[in-house]
């Protein structure tokens, strides 16, 4: 996953967007301090700055199997594993900000989260695009998982064999996820 995070997410501090190594130390350890105390530094791949004046201690910090978030001081932070995942949809706000809002499954519930990107709206699409990849790659994994492993005695073409090539490529972060799915296409 951390191979989407720095493919999707662009390292560009005037989006309050930093991807590692290049996350300057105060911003991580304010958000560390402040919204995310159980997450430990090296398990940071990338921090969303929600704050006007750059502290750090507002946004969200993606892990390789889940974001820790919170909007600001007054609302609690959340944590949401990247296979509870449900649904996402970017929003307009009225001012001209964005929200992302997520869809999480918590057991038998379904809940509601909103990303907040009042303050830096263009940062959002590309959010939005890293958490849609996550959610429908960890949706894959769990298919191929579950799939049987076909058997190679045969001749010809193993489709099976294929298959598990390309997966695994996915998974080495050598082949994009939009690229499997129309080979996975093109075999079948």
């Amino acid at each position: 996953m951390e191979s989407y995070i720095k493919e999707f997410i662009p390292h560009d501090p005037t989006l309050g967007l930093f991807v590692d190594p290049d996350i300057p130390p105060k911003k991580v350890q304010n958000a560390l301090k402040d919204y995310a105390k159980k997450v430990h530094r090296r398990d940071v791949v990338a921090l969303y700055d929600a704050t006007l004046l750059g502290s750090g201690k507002d946004g969200a910090l993606f892990l390789a199997d889940r974001i820790v978030f919170q909007n600001n001081d007054l609302q609690p932070s959340y944590e949401v594993k990247y296979d509870d995942l449900v649904e996402i949809e970017l929003k307009k706000k009225m001012m001209g900000g964005r929200t992302i809002e997520l869809m999480v499954n918590r057991g038998r519930a379904t809940i509601n989260l909103e990303l907040d990107f009042s303050g830096k709206a263009k940062a959002a699409p590309y959010v939005e695009r890293f958490l849609q990849e996550a959610m429908h790659r960890v949706t894959e994994i769990e298919i191929m998982a579950k799939r049987p492993k076909r058997n190679r005695a045969n001749s010809g073409t193993d489709v099976g064999a294929v298959e598990d090539a390309l997966f695994d490529l996915v998974n080495k972060g050598l082949l994009s996820q939009d690229d499997y799915r129309k080979m996975i296409q093109a075999i079948q």
